[in-house]
């Protein structure tokens, strides 16, 4: 029999009891042995079979989108002024998202606004009023071709501007002083790591010495007069005297002198020991000086060359930030020359209408009513343009995409306007799972941010073709499932996790899995206590547990969890599972 840790046990019990959801299966848990010992003791692991609801279910993950996604797009030419929106803003229907520069158009209305009441007032009088609008026309022409030849002149001065070189004088100047300034610190430092080794190696100790050997020469000499006091106190004690009185006087004469003499050369030996003292002193203070000068001059160098290095930079700096600003001037200079055209352009449009008034005017005065109505019409042709001018949401909802930039005239779509409030989930799932689903099936989703909590949804498409690659082994098919419970904390473009539920029986009978064994006979369940073997017939099945069914089955019975050597030598053999089975 193999034995099963105690956690495998817990893990089979635990999926049997998942899978029957509820159904009151228990279990028990026994040490088992071998194979032999376990059938002669009768061990095994069980559960007791009740009835019980089984749910049978599809696990895929997929990404939230929305159902309704609107797209803005513009008619007009004219550059994008302004934009009021950005991704994740929520608008509502009618909301502004972005003007035009419209001030082109809003001359031509203008314009158009004189022709207009010119050509009322051309109704009474339509040859002068035409007269009077074209020269309006004329003298907005001639402010238009003087505006274009200004703009051409300072195009042609900003080009003039790029196209000198950069005046580098007092960045050179510049450099050139702070590279003297080097060079001058470089030869400072230099002197002063020269002097800082000549203090090292040949420190100028002259006086120093002088005054050490003159010191060892006192100390000398006094070591001379201390030994010769000491010679005069030993023939003072060898001596012959008339009296001890004399011998007295002669000994203490003599014990003077020497006390003299050694004290003349103790103070002989401390001036020689000041003396090299001061030259060892004297040596390390012209030396700490010497490496102080040193630093402070190493220091100066590389201050000096960081200024250089900065002068160097700062040239370099200033003739690429010249270079951008003349490119920047000739760009803005070359917009203002375009603008200036299309002004142009528009006042020339108007002078040749004006025109064309006038010879209709003189040529026919009948006319005139007709003008109104055209200048009417080109008036409110252009107020319909310029209510085109503000880029307006068509729909409400979520900011997912800003493809407007300010200064670029209007291309493809602007902005898309998904609605928060229609999500839908998009998963893949593989074929052998199509057969199975059905439009508006139930399904639970799940994600990250809602944590446990299940949302509701269901199957809202299918679809008709696959979506892997030609050629794949493993073929898959998009589904979507609508959300019918959206919770806020969801979000467009998240991971979301979809349970689609396939089948579910009630009051059935289920068993884990690996209960079940199926041979050449067919499929089988064994009971306890004398492990019958029960023929049963396969329903439904989950990941633990699968439905089974038979006339044998009743509630309350033992069933085997793993009958895998837990049967008898007979029961065995007959299964397979015997020594040559295995």
């Amino acid at each position: 029999m193999k034995k099963l840790s105690k956690g495998m046990r817990g893990l089979i019990i635990g999926l049997a009891a998942v899978a029957v959801l509820g159904g009151g299966l228990g279990a028990r848990s026994v040490v088992t042995k071998r194979r032999a010992a376990a059938a002669a003791a009768g061990a095994a692991e069980t559960v007791t079979l009740q009835r019980s609801n089984l749910t049978q279910s599809i696990n895929v993950s997929g990404v939230v989108a929305s159902a309704e996604t609107t797209n803005i797009y513009s008619t007009m030419n004219y550059p994008v002024k302004e934009i009021f929106v950005e991704v994740g803003d929520t608008v509502e229907a009618g909301d502004v998202l972005a003007v035009l520069d419209t001030a082109t158009l809003e001359n031509d209305i203008a314009q158009a606004e004189i022709n207009y009441n010119g050509a009322k007032t051309a109704l009474s009088d339509a040859v002068t009023n035409a007269q009077t609008s074209l020269a309006a026309a004329k003298i907005t022409l001639e402010q238009r071709q003087m505006a274009a030849a200004n703009a051409e002149k300072d195009l042609g001065t900003a080009q003039t501007d790029a196209a000198k070189p950069f005046d580098s004088a007092t960045y050179d100047r510049a450099v050139n002083e702070a590279r003297i300034t080097l060079e001058r610190k470089v030869s400072d430092n230099r002197s002063a790591q020269a002097d800082y080794m000549k203090a090292v190696l040949n420190f100028d100790d002259y006086r120093y010495q002088n005054a050490v050997t003159d010191a060892r020469i006192a100390l000398d000499r006094r070591q001379a007069d201390l030994a010769a006091a000491q010679k005069d106190y030993g023939d003072a004690l060898t001596a012959s005297y008339n009296a001890p009185e004399e011998r007295d006087a002669a000994l203490a004469k003599a014990q003077k002198a020497y006390d003299t003499a050694n004290n003349a050369a103790d103070d002989a030996q401390r001036a020689l020991g000041r003396a090299q003292t001061d030259l060892t002193r004297a040596k390390d203070d012209a030396v700490k000086a010497a490496r102080d000068k040193a630093d402070a001059a190493a220091r100066a160098e590389a201050d000096a060359r960081r200024a250089c290095d900065k002068a160097v930079n700062d040239k370099s700096r200033a003739a690429n930030d010249s270079k951008e600003a003349n490119a920047k001037k000739v760009e803005s200079a070359e917009k203002a020359l375009a603008d200036a055209k299309k002004q142009l352009e528009a006042a020339q449009n108007s002078v040749k209408s004006a025109e064309n008034s006038l010879s209709q005017a003189q040529a026919k005065p009948g006319s005139a009513g007709k003008n109104v109505d055209l200048q009417a019409l080109t008036l409110e042709k252009l107020n319909r343009q310029l209510d085109s001018g503000q880029i307006i949401a068509e729909a409400g909802g979520v900011i997912t995409a800003v493809n407007a930039k300010v200064g670029a005239a209007p291309s493809g779509v602007l902005f898309v306007i998904d609605n928060k409030d229609a999500l839908y989930v998009s998963a893949r799932v593989k074929e052998y799972n199509l057969n199975t689903l059905f439009i508006g099936q139930e399904i639970t989703i799940t994600t990250d941010a809602t944590g446990s909590k299940k949302c509701g949804a269901a199957l809202s498409y299918i679809s008709p073709k696959a979506v892997s690659e030609a050629g794949s082994t493993s073929v898959e098919f998009e589904i979507r499932a609508a959300l019918t419970d959206p919770d806020d904390a969801i979000k467009i473009g998240m991971n979301a996790f979809l349970n689609i539920i396939q089948q579910t029986k009630e009051n059935v009978y289920a068993v884990p899995v690996s209960a079940v064994v199926t041979d050449g006979r067919g499929s089988f369940i064994y009971a306890m206590p004398d492990r019958a073997e029960i023929p049963v017939t396969l329903g439904i099945k989950t990941s633990t547990s699968v439905e089974i069914a038979g006339g044998g089955l009743r509630d309350g019975l033992q069933i085997l969890t793993d009958p895998e050597g837990k049967l008898s030598d007979g029961q065995e053999r007959r299964m397979g599972f015997g020594p040559m089975g295995r």
